[in-house]
C-alpha cells in the first residue's frame, strides 16, 4: 500500500514577533505597496471574521499567487498555511519575499502542484481560501478538489473577493464553478465583496465517542457506519507519547465530538484536529490524570460546545474551539471530590467521592499493598461514590441530589462508579450496604467487598428530577471488575472472576422495573496465572442487539450465544467498536501486538491496521467521525515498536 501523507500534525509555531496585529506591514515591509495592498487586508479581515476564534490549525490557499494572501492571514491569525499555486515563477518569488518575513517554513509554505489534482490527503484543511481569484477574478482549478481538503463537521471554503479589485469577479463565473464541484454554498454581493461560503458538515454515518465508554450508556460502540476494510494513513504526528500518562496506568480514553479529537495528556489535555492532527489547544490541569480508568468513572466528557473535566472537587467547563476554562462547578457537599462526569442534552451528572479516592499518581499510593499493580491484576479496588447529583449544563445550577437521605431504609451506602450510566428517562448504577464499603476510608473496595451479603442493588432515577423510580435487590458475583451498560431497554451488568481459570458473568436487567431478563456465565479457558495482563478487564462492546466481548458474543435482549469469535486484546488493551468493526491490539502477539480491526461481517482472525504501533493498555483506538483514530497511548512500553506517534486513518 503506497502512502503519501503530506500534513504532519505538529504543534502551531507562533507568529514571528512584531507581525501579529500590524494591520499594514510598514513595520516590517514585506510586498511593494500597489493597488492590490488594502484590498488582500480587507479579504483577510473578513475571511478571519467568518471562522471561529481562535484562527489556529490548517489553512490552505487555492491558487496562492506569491503569498500575499497567506501573508495577512499570518500576519493577523495563528493559522499554519500551505498555498498551492501552479505557476513556478510566482511560488520561487513568494519563497523568497516570505522567507525575508521570517515566516516562511515556520507559519507558510508555497508548493507548486496542479488545482485540479492536489497531492494531499482528504481534509487537509480547517479553512480553504484562494488568493488567485482576488488578483485575476477568475476561478480556476477544480471546485470539488478544493472542497476535497475542507475538513468535515466544522471546516469551511470562503472563495470570493472584496470590494475594489482591479480585476471584478463574474457571479455567473463562480457560481458556474461551484456548480461543477457539486457544493452546496451561499454567495453574499455587498459591500464587504463578492464571497461564496461552503459549510462542510459532519460526513453521513460518522459516529461520536463523547464518553469514556463511548456514550453515556457505556456501549463501548460509536455507531459509525463509514469505516471500511480499506483504509489509508490520514495523518500522523503529535502528540507524541512523552506528554501521555503511561501505558500501563490505563488512562481516560480519548474522545471524539464536533471534528475535534480529545486527549487527555498527563496533567493536561490536549485538542487536536481530528481530521488532520493540527493541534488546536493544550489546558494544564494540575491533579488531573486518574488511572486505572476502568475501576473508576470517565472524568472528561465532551459535546458541541465544552469539555467538562472532573479534577479533585472541580468540573471544569472549557470552551471547544478556545481551551479556555469559562466556568468552574462543584459538588453540592463541600470536603468532597467531583467523581462521575456525564452530559445528556442539557443534564451535567456528576458523583460525590472522599477526597482521593481516584488514583491520580500511581507511584504515590500503596492502598493496601497494591501499589502500581493497582490499575490491573485481580481484586481490585473498584472507586466509589456516596451520592449522584445533576446540575443544568448551561447555568451550572443543581436540579437535583441523591444521597444517603434517599437510600433504603434511610442508610448510608456507596456507589460502585463504573457503574454508572444513562439511558432512555433514566440515571442507572449499583449502589451496596455494605458495612466495610460504606466505611471504607479511601472511598475504594474490591467488587467481591461491594456485593457481599446480599447488599447490593440496582437503582433507577429519573434522569431529569432524580425521582427514585425503582430499586431491585440483585446478587452479582463479580471479584475483579463491575461494569453496567445501557441499549435498547437493557442494563447489562458485567464483570470477571478467577476461581481457576478467568470467567465472566453478565447480568440482564429490563429497564423498565430492573427485573432480571436473562444471566450467563462461562468460562474463558484463560489460566488465571497470567493475572496482570487485563484478560480480567474487558468492557462489553454492544452493537445493536448484539454484545461483543473478547471471550464471549450474546444476544443483548435474549442471552442467546452469538456464532462469532474474534481474537483481538488477548492481554493487555481493551476493544472499542464501531457499528461495523471493532479495534483493538491484533492477536496474542501476532504483528508484534500491533493495531488491529475486525470486521462484524466477516469470520476470520481481523487484519492488521498497523503492525509498526501500538494501542495503549485500555481503550485507546477511537472509531468516530467516519476515521480511526489513535494517540500515542503506548508511552513507556519497551516493546519493538517503530512508530511512537498519534496516527489517524480514513477508509478509501
Amino acid at each position: 500500500m503506497v502512502i503519501l501523507v503530506v500534513f504532519l500534525a505538529c504543534p502551531l509555531v507562533m507568529t514571528a514577533k512584531g507581525l501579529k496585529g500590524d494591520s499594514t506591514g510598514k513595520s516590517n515591509p514585506v510586498y511593494p505597496k500597489d493597488s492590490l495592498t488594502f484590498v488582500y487586508e480587507r479579504a483577510a479581515q473578513y475571511i478571519l471574521g467568518q471562522t471561529c476564534r481562535p484562527n489556529k490549525g490548517y489553512c490552505l490557499v487555492f491558487g496562492a499567487g506569491e503569498g500575499r494572501l497567506a501573508y495577512e492571514l499570518a500576519v493577523h491569525s495563528d493559522f499554519k498555511i500551505i498555498g498551492v499555486e501552479t505557476d513556478s515563477s510566482k511560488v520561487n518569488s513568494g519563497r523568497t519575499i516570505l522567507s525575508k518575513a521570517n515566516l516562511y517554513g515556520s507559519r507558510i509554505t508555497l508548493q507548486e502542484g496542479s488545482l485540479t489534482n492536489l497531492d494531499y490527503r482528504d481534509y487537509a484543511a480547517s479553512l480553504v481560501v484562494s488568493d488567485s481569484i482576488i488578483a485575476e477574478g477568475a476561478c480556476s482549478g477544480s471546485a470539488a478538489e478544493m472542497f476535497r481538503m475542507v475538513r468535515p463537521d466544522g471546516g469551511i471554503a470562503l472563495i470570493g473577493q472584496p470590494s475594489g479589485c482591479p480585476k471584478l469577479l463574474d457571479p455567473k463565473e463562480l457560481r458556474s464553478w461551484l456548480d461543477s464541484g457539486g457544493l452546496t454554498y451561499k454567495i453574499t454581493n455587498d459591500s464587504n465583496g463578492i464571497w461564496a461560503r461552503i459549510d462542510r458538515g459532519p460526513l453521513p454515518g460518522a459516529g461520536e465517542w463523547t464518553h469514556m465508554w463511548a456514550d453515556i450508556g457505556n456501549t463501548g460502540c460509536s455507531g459509525d457506519t463509514r469505516i471500511t476494510d480499506n483504509f489509508n494513513v490520514l495523518w500522523f504526528g503529535e502528540p507524541g507519547p512523552r506528554t501521555l500518562v503511561d501505558r500501563h496506568w490505563r488512562p481516560m480514553a480519548p474522545l471524539y465530538k464536533a471534528g475535534r479529537l480529545i486527549i487527555p495528556g498527563d496533567n493536561h489535555i490536549i485538542c487536536a484536529d481530528a481530521y488532520n492532527g493540527a493541534r488546536l489547544w493544550d489546558v494544564n490541569i494540575p491533579n488531573f490524570s486518574r488511572v486505572a480508568i476502568l475501576r473508576d468513572a470517565g472524568c472528561v466528557a465532551v459535546d458541541e460546545d465544552y469539555v467538562y473535566v472532573a479534577v479533585e472537587d472541580d468540573c471544569l467547563k472549557i470552551d471547544l474551539d478556545t481551551g479556555q476554562i469559562v466556568d468552574t462547578y462543584h459538588p453540592p457537599t463541600s470536603n468532597r471530590d467531583w467523581g462521575y462526569v456525564g452530559i445528556d442534552g442539557n443534564l451535567l451528572f456528576g458523583s460525590e467521592q472522599i477526597v482521593g479516592a481516584s488514583l491520580i499518581t500511581p507511584d504515590f499510593y500503596d492502598r493496601g499493598g497494591y501499589g502500581n499493580d493497582f490499575s490491573r491484576g485481580d481484586d481490585r479496588p473498584t472507586v466509589t461514590s456516596m451520592a449522584l447529583f445533576c446540575r443544568d449544563r448551561n447555568t451550572g445550577s443543581l436540579l437535583w441530589t441523591y444521597d444517603d437521605s434517599n437510600g433504603f431504609g434511610g442508610n448510608e451506602f456507596v456507589i460502585a462508579n463504573p457503574t454508572i450510566c444513562v439511558g432512555g428517562d433514566g440515571v442507572y448504577f449499583f449502589e451496596s450496604y455494605d458495612t466495610n464499603s460504606v466505611t471504607d476510608a479511601n472511598g475504594c473496595v474490591i467488587p467481591l467487598t461491594f456485593c457481599n451479603g446480599n447488599n447490593e442493588y440496582l437503582v433507577k432515577l429519573d434522569k431529569n428530577t432524580g425521582e427514585l423510580l425503582w430499586r431491585q435487590q440483585h446478587n452479582l458475583p463479580f471479584e475483579n471488575v463491575m461494569y453496567l451498560s445501557y441499549a435498547n431497554g437493557i442494563i447489562l451488568a458485567s464483570g470477571s472472576t478467577s476461581p481457576d481459570n478467568f470467567w465472566y458473568h453478565y447480568r440482564a436487567y429490563n429497564s423498565s422495573d430492573g427485573s432480571l431478563a436473562w444471566d450467563e456465565d462461562w468460562d474463558t479457558g484463560e489460566s488465571k496465572k497470567d493475572w496482570n495482563h487485563g484478560k480480567q478487564d474487558k468492557h462489553p462492546m454492544i452493537v445493536g442487539n448484539t454484545i461483543y466481548h473478547r471471550y464471549g458474543t450474546y444476544n443483548l435482549q435474549t442471552g442467546a450465544p452469538v456464532n462469532f469469535g474474534f481474537i483481538l486484546s488477548v492481554k493487555c488493551a481493551d476493544c472499542s467498536a464501531s457499528a461495523t468493526h471493532i479495534f483493538g491490539r491484533q492477536g496474542d502477539y501476532g504483528f508484534k501486538g500491533g493495531v488491529g480491526i475486525y470486521n462484524l461481517s466477516v469470520g476470520g482472525s481481523g487484519s492488521p491496521l498497523c503492525s509498526a504501533a501500538r494501542p495503549g493498555c485500555y481503550i485507546s483506538i477511537i472509531p468516530a467521525g467516519g476515521i480511526i483514530m489513535l494517540p500515542a497511548y503506548s508511552n513507556g512500553c519497551t516493546c519493538a515498536y517503530t512508530l511512537l506517534t498519534s496516527i489517524a486513518w480514513m477508509p478509501r
